[in-house]
């Protein structure tokens, strides 16, 4: 009897530490994310810790990414929730070195995709319904350009799914950064990758081992109280919040040795002049080529 008092209080002790454990990791995940105090949850797990550790890599190791880890990833990206199960997506896989020497140098010559062991293209993809009506002999004049609730679906699709995969492969101790301007590329893209009519490159990502002498650190992000609303939106404090977010962001540019900059100045600029980029046009165009924007 006594040997399972013994044992019981024993996993007492065990789980005490379990969950003072579980607290320090909370803390420290949302002090880094946050840059400050924030209300900690009362329970914690190792999803949580990988999803508020996640950070942009973009200096790797010259390992190759192990067959196995890919296909569990894109396990884990067809796992994520997608409108009516018409998954309107699919991923290019790129190791060949040549090529993503190519890949990099017709997007804006990002040195991490050529460096990166593993590129991947993340797409809308309307072509598999497409050939799905035309073996149904129904045609694919079903793509209405007037209707873009499928634009919308096969943006989101692809999204989540690519986060998805993204989590499982930092789940495996491997980084990973998107690459945005792909949108901008679409006809080197298209004749590298044979793309047929109907897929759009949304954004690329490269993934493989961070090299541990190029740290980088979690970025901060904005105050929750900015993003979170409940029951109605309410935006009354929002200055305060974006003023400390910009102290925060300058003071992480600092730590990391990068330009320092006015976060909300320096978005503003980002943001309103997206339609002067160039490619923007080639971009629009690929949009059309899913007949799902004029």
């Amino acid at each position: 009897m006594k040997g399972k008092e013994m044992s019981g209080q024993a996993a007492k002790n065990q789980s005490a530490i379990s969950v003072t454990n579980a607290k320090a990791q909370a803390h420290v995940a949302l002090t880094e994310r946050y840059r400050g105090p924030s209300t900690e949850p009362v329970g914690w797990n190792e999803t949580l810790s990988v999803l508020l550790a996640h950070r942009s890599v973009r200096a790797f190791l010259p390992r190759k990414v192990e067959p196995w880890i890919l296909e569990a990833a894109i396990a884990a990206a067809q796992s994520a929730s997608s409108s009516l199960n018409l998954q309107l997506w699919s991923v290019i896989a790129v190791q060949d070195p040549e090529r993503k020497a190519r890949l990099c140098l017709g997007v804006a010559d990002q040195r991490w995709i050529r460096e990166a062991p593993l590129y991947l293209i993340w797409a809308a993809d309307l072509s598999r319904h497409a050939r799905i009506a035309e073996r149904a002999s129904v045609g694919d004049d079903l793509l209405d350009p007037d209707n873009l609730d499928p634009l919308a679906t096969s943006l989101v699709d692809v999204s989540l799914a690519a986060q998805n995969a993204a989590v499982a492969f930092e789940s495996l101790g491997l980084g990973f950064c998107y690459i945005g301007a792909v949108r901008l590329y679409q006809q080197e893209l298209r004749d590298e990758l044979a793309l047929p009519s109907h897929v759009v490159p949304i954004f690329g990502m490269c993934v493989g081992y961070p090299d541990p002498d190029r740290p980088t650190g979690v970025k901060p992000r904005l105050p929750q109280a900015a993003v979170l609303h409940r029951e109605r939106y309410d935006a009354t404090a929002e200055a305060g919040y974006i003023d400390r977010y910009d102290a925060h962001m300058y003071a992480f540019q600092g730590e990391q040795k990068i330009q320092q900059v006015i976060w909300s100045e320096y978005s503003l600029r980002r943001l309103f002049n997206l339609h002067a980029s160039e490619g923007r046009e080639a971009y629009n165009a690929a949009l059309r080529d899913l007949n799902l924007a004029r």
